[in-house]
């Protein structure tokens, strides 16, 4: 028993909250969905619960039905919930604010969405201690939000500052402060770092550990990673269809998991050790890839990866058109570019200086090469990509595929649409990025009717083939993306980009927002298609685990420019640059 596990059981009558058999439905046009069903557990003080599964499992809905937070008009809460003995089924609308944020609080996943606007941060985290402080002084309340902000790292003098003038990271820290402002038992944290980068999610991480262990606060991680629980969670439940399916210490379901949706949760997103190229498990058929993938957990300092055996590192061998080390022609490049934003002229004539996304980068991609472009938020590489893509106009430097200069492309339309042909993108929003009012025929086919003389008989046979290529019915052509999973719509988008028959695939982010093992099927797919069809592929992401996974080449981007480049193994076994290092260093 570590000495983290014995305090824990020293404490364990302590519970500060327990939860009994909570089942919550709800009621809406076309009848009554149950979310969650027959949910149990307790949570002592001090202790890390992680609540784990995937969209639509029912684990945020659990989280809210902790702070009271439904709706009754539409929603039937049925069970126990009490937090320090205190219920909260059943509850007063004052009795619940009584207890939310002073003695459960919530972290939501977007910390924009759930600040204030029209308020400084200061006075939003003053007003989260004033509700449970009636009689607190300004001065009191002026030194207690200082406080908080400081134990988050942010400094006293940006209180007055508004949340937009906060980067993403920053923002979850105020969300933090305001969260534990008033001490509170249990702390629930909804995918707090989901759309973070990995270096500003360790700092998050880090320091919600550092003010749990402060306060004594108990915490439950509400999230899909199961990185995440590894390195910060005691226990996990982990949840599916709104059932739990599986429940015990972290360290023994990593180890030994008995439900065959914990096997393949665990070993369906990639880390930095796996196999590169290999197929990896998903959740409808986990069992043979979970071996061959098998991850070896460490006890006390997180999770550990290994490809055979645990002690081993295994690495592919180098694939590609470089792996020889012979000389190879790029089909597309950029040289010397940049792109600035914002520029021109005042009303006076005088230059107005604009802001630099890209400086002064060269990067290839070579025929049925797989080059991953990683960066954190901000680092210029969706830029980069959308430059190479005819969409964006670059301020300086040559751009050119097959030869030739493509620079103009993003203003000249025959230009455009000829590349659009030979180039074509997958973008990280698999909804946003399909038309809801057109059928999935009609958003597969429309490279077809733009690039090809194609009858509509025609169009719709490779339509067909398309859907069959990427894992889907042919039943689905005359269905709309709203009825289709996140998974699903990925692969709708992938299916149209392969319509014109491209050389070159720009995937932008294309499985950040998509669960693990969605990500899975998407990467394998990815896979099997380069290799079948010989594309040519420029992966832009900022996971490296993922990058690491799939691509040959990987080049580095910080602040617009690349910082370091080389093969997968070079990369990643051997980096010379202290950026390079720190990113390696963030992956939990």
């Amino acid at each position: 028993m570590t000495q983290r596990e014995a305090v824990l059981d020293a404490t364990r009558r302590e519970v500060v909250l327990d939860v009994r058999d909570l089942t919550v439905s709800f009621t809406g046009p076309r009848g009554t969905v149950t979310a969650a069903e027959g949910v149990s557990f307790d949570l002592a003080r001090g202790e890390v619960l992680g609540l784990v599964g995937e969209s639509g499992s029912g684990k945020s809905t659990v989280g809210l039905a902790a702070m009271g937070l439904h709706d009754p008009a539409r929603t039937t809460v049925r069970g126990t919930v009490e937090v320090g003995g205190t219920a909260v089924v059943g509850a007063s609308e004052a009795e619940l604010k009584a207890l939310r944020g002073g003695r459960i609080a919530m972290v939501f996943q977007d910390a924009l969405a759930s600040l204030s606007p029209f308020h400084t941060v200061g006075d939003q985290l003053a007003e989260a201690y004033r509700l449970h402080h009636r009689g607190a002084g300004r001065g009191q309340v002026r030194a207690r939000v200082v406080e908080m902000l400081e134990r988050v790292g942010i400094a006293a003098a940006r209180a007055r500052d508004y949340p937009h003038q906060f980067s993403g990271g920053m923002r979850q820290r105020v969300m933090i402060a305001m969260a534990l402002i008033n001490h509170p038992d249990v702390l629930i944290a909804d995918e707090p770092t989901t759309a973070l980068d990995a270096r500003v999610q360790r700092q998050v991480l880090d320091v919600l550990a550092e003010l749990q262990r402060e306060f004594g606060t108990a915490v439950v991680l509400v999230t899909h990673d199961v990185d995440m629980v590894a390195a910060a969670t005691d226990r996990m439940l982990v949840m599916r269809h709104g059932h739990v399916v599986e429940a015990g210490p972290t360290h023994r379901l990593l180890t030994e998991a008995e439900h065959p949706y914990t096997r393949a949760l665990i070993g369906a997103a990639p880390s930095l050790d796996t196999v590169p190229g290999t197929r990896l498990p998903t959740v409808d058929d986990p069992e043979p890839e979970a071996r061959t993938n098998a991850r070896v957990w460490g006890a006390a300092d997180g999770p550990r990866v290994t490809g055979a055996a645990a002690g081993s590192r295994v690495t592919g061998a180098p694939v590609g058109p470089h792996a020889t080390g012979a000389p190879v022609e790029p089909l597309a490049e950029v040289a010397d570019l940049h792109v600035e934003f914002g520029s021109g002229r005042s009303l006076l004539g005088r230059r107005r200086p604009g802001t630099h996304a890209v400086r002064g980068v060269s990067l290839s991609v070579a025929e049925g090469e797989t080059l991953g472009l990683v960066g954190e938020s901000g680092s210029g590489k969706s830029t980069t990509a959308r430059v190479l893509a005819g969409l964006r106009k670059p301020t300086g430097g040559t751009v050119r595929f097959d030869g030739r200069d493509i620079s103009r492309a993003a203003e000249d339309t025959a230009l455009r649409r000829t590349l659009s042909r030979e180039v074509q993108l997958v973008f990280q929003d698999p909804y946003a990025s399909l038309n809801p009012r057109r059928t999935v025929e009609e958003i597969v086919t429309t490279p077809l009717r733009v690039h090809t003389d194609m009858s509509r008989a025609e169009r719709r046979e490779r339509a067909a083939e398309l859907l069959e290529q990427v894992g889907l019915d042919t039943a689905h052509l005359p269905r709309y993306p709203h009825e289709f999973s996140g998974g699903q719509r990925q692969r709708i988008g992938i299916a149209r980009a392969l319509a014109p028959r491209p050389r070159l695939i720009i995937a932008d982010e294309p499985v950040s927002a998509l669960d693990v093992s969605v990500q899975a099927q998407v990467l394998n797919l990815l896979m099997d298609l380069r290799d079948e069809l010989g594309l040519s592929l420029l992966f832009v992401s900022h996971d490296l685990a993922v990058v690491r996974h799939l691509c040959d080449r990987i080049a580095v981007m910080r602040h617009g420019e690349i910082v370091e480049t080389g093969t997968r193994d070079d990369v990643f076994d051997n980096p010379q640059e202290l950026y390079t290092k720190e990113l390696l260093a963030a992956r939990l």
